[in-house]
């Protein structure tokens, strides 16, 4: 599916987007989620559940959210910014049941390859976090020689020095205890800002196969990304602009179940943008707004929502 038109822009590197999603707990036969509400924009994702627990007990179990994973190696030297590069909670998660907020513990930890390197990384005063940039700086220069060859013997700096490159992996998960009361609806609600990818896209890059399959742009939305680039400001170049926002839909297959209301709204930011996603059945909602619902949804792919405009403040680029 996929909706058009145009806006101004400016060439930036390009940054893969990082993949997140909703809740997780334990499976449970008795808890069901009656409905999901889910809504993508560029700078935030919102989702409000509504879980029922069909026993004749309270039940108490732990939900968690998983950060997605940031991996040095990979990351170290691209163009990716996090939205709160300054913080462990790098995407600003905050969580809220039954309108109270709930303060959720967050667990950190790094790994190089499978091994854990938690400890060896607080025992330096190191991040675990490989894009904490500021802090990771700070840190490593207040580390002295022996300490830096240490770091580098274990495979996780790239030098012996503070401009060196992180190589570990940061993982993180939000988590808490939840009690589900019996027989009758809770409302959780969850929002975030997502680590997404942008890219200069050319008309040859959108028409291949591979772009076109991972987005389901369809040949309106393939003229729509051409009518962009001929208003672009880098129309001399054949590019515009594009970001990615992804979500991890399937993470909803650990209730029991199917999801009884599902509603994925998805906001493009500006009514000169192009939006595509591989959903059927989209109708627009409003100037920016699409929106695909179901009932009794089994999730069965994820969402890499495309969207493509001249205008960098749009599309969250600074």
């Amino acid at each position: 599916m996929a909706a058009s038109l145009a806006a101004p822009a400016e060439a930036n590197d390009s940054a893969a987007a990082l993949d997140a999603g909703g809740l997780v707990l334990v499976r449970d036969p008795d808890i069901t989620l009656a409905s999901e509400d889910l809504r993508i924009g560029v700078d935030r994702i919102a989702v409000d559940y509504v879980f029922r627990n069909d026993a004749a007990a309270p039940k108490t179990l732990r939900v968690a959210f998983p950060l997605p994973p940031i991996d040095g190696a990979e990351l170290s030297t691209s163009a990716l910014g996090l939205p709160f590069a300054d913080r462990a909670n790098f995407v600003g998660f905050t969580v809220t049941v039954d309108g109270a907020p709930v303060t959720p513990h967050l667990e950190e930890r790094a790994y190089l390859g499978t091994r854990e390197v938690t400890g060896l990384l607080t025992r330096h005063g190191l991040p675990l976090n490989p894009l904490r940039r500021g802090d990771l700086d700070v840190a490593l220069k207040r580390l002295a020689p022996p300490a830096l060859q240490e770091l580098v013997k274990a495979g996780l700096l790239t030098e012996p020095s503070a401009s060196a490159d992180a190589l570990w992996r940061g993982e993180a998960k939000f988590h808490w205890e939840q009690t589900f009361p019996a027989g009758r609806a809770l409302r959780v609600s969850h929002a975030y800002a997502p680590v997404k990818g942008n890219h200069l896209l050319a008309a040859e890059e959108a028409a291949t196969p591979a772009y076109r399959a991972r987005y389901c742009l369809d040949d309106a939305g393939l003229a729509g990304v051409r009518r962009l680039i001929a208003a672009s400001p880098m129309k001399g170049q054949g590019l515009t602009r594009a970001v990615e926002v992804p979500y991890i839909v399937t993470t909803a297959r650990n209730w029991a179940g199917r999801i009884g209301r599902f509603t994925l709204t998805v906001d493009k930011g500006s009514p000169g943008a192009l939006v595509s996603f591989c959903r059927k059945g989209v109708r627009k909602a409003g100037a920016t707004t699409f929106v695909w619902e179901a009932k009794d949804y089994v999730p069965d792919a994820d969402l890499r929502i495309l969207i493509v405009s001249n205008d960098d403040a749009s599309l969250g680029i600074r």
